[in-house]
């Protein structure tokens, strides 16, 4: 009955409502005088696990002595909680059981018990079940009936004393926030943001992050020196990542400012990378007892971590408790905790293994393994102090610009932004937890009518306060000014960071919605396949790839429109097939038609630039989409990729929202437009998709489908000079040479095939690159950039610069194509010069 009871609850409502099913099956099974400890007990161990990351690395052990206490706490306080009705012998051999396997187990690690077996679920149940099994052949002779319960109404009656003080703890507004610029600009808020900029330097910034916090709480500011004035009594202070010391002199002013009220949120990351973690420590530890290690969380996988948080999760504090799988990219774990620091969030079960100083980005191998710690790795931390409290984040990538679109992340920041309002309450269910933590022994050992109405209280304040600060994880989203567009991906459209994490076939679309951020659209998406939109929710939707279940009702979507709000349908192409989605289109009075053309691709062989045998001609099939003349929707404007629409009847100026429809989510994806790592030159067809989609959404007249700035020039007819060339591959040379003329003697008919004709191919680059500079990128300088592409007969994309004589004639040009701007999987530079 026990096990059938408690199964059951953590099956319907997750692991959390495990702090009420133990109890209540104990009670059944009359076990009842042990029914109020047992609520002691799982709540103790779920507030204050969380502290072995505080166990150090002990040298020589197979299997690391966190992982082990973490294994091992629920046998421990099973043996407190069952201390009276299974009696000491029983207890000593259930202690003595456990300590057995745990030399048992850090022995056969080093040989027989790798990271898998030891990561697995069923192993380490069996492994908690194994000493409980060996007192079961004691319970005959000491398990000890204890049937009375009347101790649990003085239980109860603490719980609701505790519960009622929490409820009426104060809350402090917040209304400014200050972002740290003056030790370092690692994830700055000072950069820019918008359509022109690309790469790594716009994308790993949090311009959007400050833009966000200023419409949560009022007003948001850069911190650019240490003599300028900390917030005032309702700001908060951002300390991220600080690739500079704190000096001593800020270190004591920030400290006193916390201390008396001050709310700080300190956003770690990985590896101590730029010295962040070294310098976080530097004044965290000794003031605060708070120590981030240098180290990378990842799963058993040694992938970045998943887990999925109950939303149950949030009456012990979790503020992101949406019982979803919540994706975290890659954060650091703590390696010392303050006893009354709490947990707000955690990585799940995951690893954590130390930085390697020798690679640049300071990451280890990535390879799990029993000696690394294993556990529940806290990702977000609070801990109050004084009259103010400090709120660590473990984990910086989440409010990136290239990652907040998603909504989970904002979710975050909104959801911590709320618990700092709550200061007394996060250093209330700081104390009272290790204080429900002694009276839980206590209690346990003596079943002592005062020291259950104590423990009630402590269980109370604890589970009270916590509550109040978890309540943060259901903050809605608002229209406005949490988002301006809605996303709703289906189950096929992939939103991973990591390249390596998207199969071949399938499609990753974290670009393209990353840009819309740069257009003012503020994109929230939830998880892909997660959400079935719900139209007077937002004014903007954008679907991708929806599954059928996911697509709104043909006459919600009208209404949708009549209201002025508008809503977007990136389909892919293989959906045009689907009878559901067909049957959809019908309802909207649209009509599907194939659209067929020719088209020239690029050699897609691999083996680089010189294995190549030119372009491909290839026939593109497309489905686009008219309406029909029964239609309550009208054409408004359209091109191959997509087709806008509006609501029947037309007036002018125009009041209906827009309908955009395209069966190309396949021309948006990460593989077609680039990803969100390229450098800070996007290829030609990756700036021309974003400005496509944002027009598309915004309302605005869809651009030209051929860049206006890539070029395709003829060939010159003739080259002076400019002999010598030079092809180099990922930096080394393949390919140098002089040409045998220097007029240019090739015809049309010519064959330019690298892998045929290699300098045919070159002579022929040349001439073309002369025709360029002549028509399309004038004399400016001694060395002369270009800002138009040269796109070359072999569908390559060049970027082009030269250098010029005195004259103004070319004496240098050279070409190059970054490896992202197509498939050729390299960086090529192509130089011609005399």
């Amino acid at each position: 009955m026990f096990l059938l009871i408690a199964s059951a609850c953590v099956f319907f409502f997750g692991t959390t409502v495990l702090l009420i099913a133990i109890p209540v099956a104990l009670y059944i099974s009359s076990v009842r005088g042990a029914a109020p400890i047992a609520i002691l007990g799982l709540a103790s161990e779920k507030l204050l696990i969380h502290h072995f990351q505080s166990t150090p690395d002990a040298v020589g052990q197979s299997i690391h002595l966190g992982s082990l206490i973490y294994l091992t706490a629920p046998i421990l306080f099973a043996a407190i909680i069952l201390n009276r009705e299974l009696g000491w012998r029983s207890i000593a051999i259930l202690l003595s059981s456990a300590v057995v396997a745990v030399l048992a187990l850090d022995l056969a690690g080093a040989r027989w018990i790798n990271f898998s077996i030891f990561t697995s679920p069923t192993f380490r149940t069996l492994f908690m079940l194994l000493p409980l099994s060996v007192v079961v052949l004691t319970l005959r002779n000491h398990y000890a009936t204890m049937p009375t319960h009347r101790r649990s109404i003085w239980l109860t009656i603490g719980f609701a004393v505790g519960a009622g003080g929490a409820s009426l703890l104060p809350t402090t507004p917040v209304s400014s926030i200050a972002f740290d610029e003056s030790h370092g600009h690692w994830e700055t808020v000072k950069g820019s943001f918008g359509p022109n900029d690309f790469g790594r330097g716009a994308n790993y910034t949090y311009t959007a992050l400050y833009a966000y916090a200023a419409k949560l709480v009022g007003s948001a500011y850069p911190f650019e020196s240490e003599s300028d004035n900390l917030p005032g009594a309702n700001g908060i202070f951002v300390l991220k990542m600080p690739s500079k010391p704190l000096s001593d002199h800020f270190s004591n002013r920030l400290e006193a400012w916390v201390r008396s009220g001050g709310r700080l949120l300190v956003v770690a990351d990985h590896t101590d990378l730029y010295d962040s973690s070294q310098n976080l420590n530097a004044f965290l530890y000794p003031r605060f007892g708070i120590r981030i290690g240098t180290n990378a969380v990842f799963d058993a996988r040694g992938m970045p971590t998943i887990p999925t948080t109950d939303k149950t999760t949030s009456a012990i504090g979790y503020v992101n408790a949406n019982g979803q799988p919540w994706a975290w990219q890659t954060g650091a774990s703590l390696n010392a905790l303050p006893i009354a620091a709490v947990e707000l969030a955690s990585f799940g079960m995951s690893f954590s293994e130390p930085g390697d100083y020798s690679r640049p980005n300071r990451f280890g191998p990535f390879l799990p393994r029993t000696s690394l710690r294993f556990g529940t790795h806290t990702s977000v931390m609070g801990l109050g102090v004084g009259t103010g409290s400090i709120f660590v984040v473990l984990d910086s990538t989440p409010w990136s610009n290239f990652s907040i679109f998603l909504r989970d992340y904002k979710v975050l920041f909104s959801s911590i932004l709320d618990a700092m309002t709550k200061p007394a309450a996060l250093k209330t269910w700081g104390w009272s937890a290790p204080v429900l933590g002694v009276m839980f022994i206590a209690s346990a050992l003596f079943r002592h009518s005062i020291l259950l109405t104590i423990s009630g209280i402590a269980l109370g304040l604890s589970i009270g306060c916590a509550a109040r600060i978890g309540a943060a994880s259901f903050v809605p989203q608002i229209d406005g000014r949490d988002f301006q567009l809605r996303v709703v991906t289906g189950a096929s459209a992939k939103l991973e960071f990591l390249k390596q994490l998207v199969a071949p076939g399938e499609r990753n679309f974290v670009r393209i919605l990353s840009a819309m951020g740069k257009y003012g659209l503020e994109p929230s998406s939830s998880a892909s396949g997660s959400e079935v939109p719900i139209l007077n929710a937002a004014k903007n939707w954008l679907l991708i790839q929806p599954d059928p279940d996911q697509l709104p009702k043909a006459e919600d979507v009208l209404l949708h429109l009549s209201r002025g709000a508008n809503i977007s349908v990136l389909f892919s192409p293989e959906q045009a097939g689907n009878t559901a989605v067909r049957a959809w289109l019908t309802e909207l009075g649209l009509v599907a038609q194939r659209s067929i053309a020719l088209s020239l691709a690029e050699d897609a062989r691999t083996g680089g630039l010189l294995n190549r045998r030119g372009p491909a001609l290839l026939r593109d099939v497309r489905t686009l989409t008219l309406a029909s003349q029964t239609a309550k929707l009208k054409d408004r404007d359209g091109d191959q990729l997509i087709q806008s629409y509006t609501a029947r009847p037309t007036t002018l100026p125009r009041t209906s929202g827009l309908l955009n429809i395209g069966f190309s989510s396949d021309q948006f994806s990460d593989d077609a437009i680039g990803e969100i790592w390229e450098g800070i030159y996007p290829s030609a067809i990756g700036k021309l998709r974003e400005q496509q989609l944002a027009a598309a959404l915004l309302g605005f007249e869809i651009p030209l489908p051929m860049p206006i700035d890539l070029k395709r020039p003829p060939r010159e007819a003739a080259v002076g000079g400019l002999g010598q060339y030079l092809l180099l591959v990922d930096g080394k040379s393949t390919l140098a040479g002089i040409f045998r003329h220097t007029d240019l003697k090739l015809t049309e008919n010519t064959d330019t095939a690298p892998i045929d004709n290699p300098i045919n191919y070159l002579e022929d680059l040349r001439a073309r690159s002369a025709s360029f500079i002549a028509s399309s990128c004038p004399h400016s300088a001694k060395i002369t950039q270009c800002t138009k592409r040269f796109l070359s007969p072999d569908m390559l994309e060049w970027m082009v610069s030269w250098a010029s004589s005195d004259d103004g004639k070319p004496i240098a040009i050279e070409l190059l194509h970054e490896r992202r701007f197509s498939g050729v999987g390299s960086t090529l530079n192509v130089i011609f010069t005399n």
